[in-house]
């Protein structure tokens, strides 16, 4: 039995929060952005908390994995992996044949399947920051592309 339950949200705030603490350049907000099809939570069980999240987003045409973050305590727990799932499941009962990703953490897109592209070939999905306020430097993400 898990101890967790995941869950579509419409709760943009929550997530953002969590998006922006894990240091993804997500503006803590409200409203949900227009480029977001759909938006899955993972909470506690027991407490309700936010554990994980992740979007599929619409950006420059294609689908995109746009945000997915764990909490801090919780990393190197395969929570992400699992978030990923879900992703993938909607991807697929959509018919989508690829994700694409601006992955500020690569390895771990790489490390499950995800191959890295080519900038100047590849959609303008990059929305990134300038500098990090979480790990204090500055980001260079890389355009990632998943073929389901």
């Amino acid at each position: 039995m898990s101890c967790f339950e995941i869950k579509e949200t419409d709760d943009f705030l929550s997530l953002s929060t969590l998006f922006h603490n894990s240091g993804m350049g997500v503006k803590i907000e409200e409203r949900c952005p227009d480029r977001i099809v759909r938006m899955w939570r993972m909470d506690d069980k027991e407490t309700g908390e936010l554990m994980a999240a992740v979007t599929l987003e619409i950006r420059d045409g294609v689908f995109t994995l746009g945000d997915i973050a764990v909490r801090d305590d919780l990393h190197h727990l395969g929570y992400g992996k699992v978030m990923l799932g879900v992703v993938y499941e909607e991807a697929k009962r959509r018919n989508i044949c690829e994700l694409w990703a601006c992955a500020k953490e690569p390895e771990f897109y790489a490390h499950n399947g995800w191959r890295r592209m080519d900038w100047d070939s590849s959609p303008n999905i990059a929305i990134y920051c300038t500098s990090c306020e979480k790990r204090n430097f500055v980001c260079h993400p890389e355009i990632m592309k998943y073929v389901l």
